[in-house]
């Protein structure tokens, strides 16, 4: 069903980009625009840009750009109209009430659909059968209440071999997609059946809110599978590029500017629950790129929560490098020995968990007492292995400053000289510089690093700067500006194709409208191209002529820009007269033919130069 185009405009005069981007991105202010670390390409030097006057985004890196609706459709991966729907639900705007056949969804949002009813019926199982009481008192013994029961969606998937199937088949759903979404399987014989049965149900969710798969603890004695079982990756859900907790957590994660970073789901809840709301978890794997850089957009600080009795907390720690060589300052909590997360702060309380994070150490020196703990320190062949070791994650820290004031401490601290840990430590900067390590897939591949000035040169970069200017003011969409450019220029005048291309296509627009709307030009606009020149354009700055910027006006004369752009063009022009005229009268003077009508021209020419540089 089409949703009415009056409809459309209030669900975008609704959504505020930067409030809709800051919610999956961590966005800092700079002018009057927000800058930030692209979610749609990895890097580490912002080039993602959001612009609140303009209501768009552009990345220079990637050249990913749009208004509110294309952000929505690129970050979730969904059409135009689940767009329109998902920011008119946020913005609590009523829409046509049918509804989209499952035929006319993309796989993705069936995929999305199907773990959406997953996480309803596993929840309506724990709060509405005889069977789904044993799991809510599970979760009632871990001290969850209620209201954190049905904050997190936590849920229960029957003790049987296909209801959730029936289920959702009952629903419309289709076996395909149940499939795809690691909610079914199939047996040798073809048949199919519940992946997840009598467990406790922990609904993963993407930033976005959706969920996307699930957890699921063992509850029942007679349960001969793992303790905890999880979905598998699908084409939604890849455990390496997620976090449990972070849809509920980020906001926080945000506000403290700092993430404290747990084992499990039962640790997450307890200490969202007692107050402890900026936290995420790591499900018991390792860190690993990706989810760094999801991290990233919230806080470059990370607490890491360490039980000594944990072998996840170990395999988080081993991570820990990566943190390092991504900027992070990392740090460490030490519980009691015995206790959990979840277990100390139902024990202590949300305040005393404060406490304990307050006095976190860095993660050098945790490293430090763990080789002590172990006796390294006491021969001379292990010391020098544990300084090397600790040296060697000092390297992966990008602030030089930070780095010389930890060997300095290594120095003191081990009564080392620091030459010696100096030259350790340029040994292990060289080794790792040229190149640094990517995830992809299971791999780890060289990649070179990333500054901003390696980033790609946006497509626009080639265009004549007067071209650039006259389709920034196209953009801007004042009418008498449009109406003098228009009146004042030719689509033949543009040298570049892509300034031929677009102008054209705004002029026609003007014609029929009378009127230019940028960002209602990206709804419309289906060549992709464009749509990028269109967010590049108009988030960067007026290439101005020199003569303009010498008279050092903070805010330049749209009218003045385009007389100055017009008259490059019209100079432009005349120059390419004036050297064809040149190239005619040579061939004259060979031919021994009449040059007087050339010079004569010439003359003509020279004066109609100077009468546009006066402009």
């Amino acid at each position: 069903m089409r949703i009415p185009d009056f409809k459309i405009d209030e669900v975008r005069s609704a959504s505020d980009i930067v409030d809709i981007i800051a919610s999956h991105v961590r966005l800092k202010k700079r002018g009057k625009n927000f800058l930030g670390l692209c979610p749609f390409h990895q890097e580490k030097t912002p080039s993602f840009t959001v612009s609140p006057e303009k209501q768009m985004y552009h990345c220079f890196g990637c050249h990913k750009g749009g208004n509110v609706f294309t952000f929505v459709m690129e970050y979730e991966k969904v059409s135009f109209i689940e767009a329109v729907r998902s920011l008119a639900e946020r913005a609590g705007i009523a829409l046509p009430t049918a509804d989209i056949s499952v035929e006319q969804q993309t796989e993705t949002e069936a995929l999305y659909n199907a773990c959406r009813f997953a996480g309803l019926h596993f929840h309506n199982n724990l709060t509405k059968t005889d069977e789904g009481r044993s799991a809510l008192e599970y979760f009632h013994s871990r001290g969850f209440t209620d209201d954190t029961i049905r904050a997190f969606g936590l849920g229960y998937s029957l003790h049987r071999w296909d209801n959730f199937l029936k289920k959702a088949l009952e629903e419309g759903l289709k076996l395909e997609h149940l499939l795809k979404a690691g909610l079914v399987r199939t047996r040798e014989d073809g048949t199919h059946y519940d992946y997840f049965r009598g467990r406790a149900m922990f609904p993963i969710f993407a930033t976005t809110g959706r969920v996307i798969a699930f957890g699921a603890r063992k509850i029942r004695e007679d349960d001969t599978l793992g303790k905890y079982i999880n979905s598998p990756e699908t084409p939604m859900y890849n455990k390496s590029r997620v976090l449990f907790g972070l849809f509920h957590s980020k906001d926080a994660i945000r506000g403290e500017d700092n993430a404290l970073m747990v084992e499990g789901y039962a640790d997450l809840i307890s200490l969202y629950q007692a107050g402890v709301q900026n936290v995420v978890a790591s499900s018991g794997t390792a860190l690993t790129e990706e989810q760094l850089l999801l991290l990233a957009r919230y806080s470059r600080k990370l607490t890491l929560v360490y039980d000594a009795d944990s072998a996840g907390s170990s395999a988080t720690l081993r991570g820990v490098d990566l943190a390092l060589e991504q900027d992070f300052d990392v740090r460490v909590v030490e519980l009691p020995e015995g206790d959990d997360p979840d277990l100390f702060v139902r024990k202590n309380g949300g305040k005393e968990f404060q406490k304990l994070a307050e006095q976190a150490t860095s993660f050098i020196d945790f490293k430090a007492r763990q080789y002590q703990k172990t006796g390294a320190f006491l021969s001379p062949e292990r010391k020098s292995e544990a300084v090397r070791s600790i040296v060697q994650s000092i390297a992966k820290m990008r602030d030089e400053l930070k780095r010389n004031f930890y060997i300095k401490e290594v120095a003191e601290k081990y009564e080392i000289y620091e030459s010696i840990l100096y030259r350790e430590l340029e040994r292990w900067i060289s080794k790792d510089k040229p190149v640094r390590r990517e995830a992809t897939g299971s791999q780890r591949v060289p990649v070179y690093d990333v500054t901003l000035s390696d980033i790609t040169v946006p497509k626009t970069s080639d265009m004549p700067s007067a071209e650039r200017d006259l389709v920034k003011l196209l953009l801007e969409g004042q009418s008498e500006i449009i109406d003098f450019i228009s009146k004042n220029v030719t689509i033949e005048q543009f040298a570049d194709e892509r300034a031929r291309k677009l102008t054209e296509y705004l002029f026609s627009h003007w014609r029929e409208l009378g009127e230019i709307n940028a960002v209602s030009l990206l709804n419309e606009m289906d060549d992709q191209e464009l749509k990028a020149i269109i967010t590049d354009i108009s988030l960067s700055k007026y290439e101005l002529s020199k003569g303009w910027v010498n008279k050092e006006i903070d805010e330049p004369d749209p009218k003045q820009i385009a007389r100055d752009a017009l008259a490059l063009l019209k100079k432009r022009a005349i120059q390419k007269q004036i050297e064809e005229n040149q190239r005619m009268l040579k061939e004259a003077t060979q031919r021994g033919s009449d040059k007087m009508p050339f010079v004569v021209r010439h003359q003509e020419l020279m004066k109609l130069m100077k009468e546009t540089e006066k402009v």
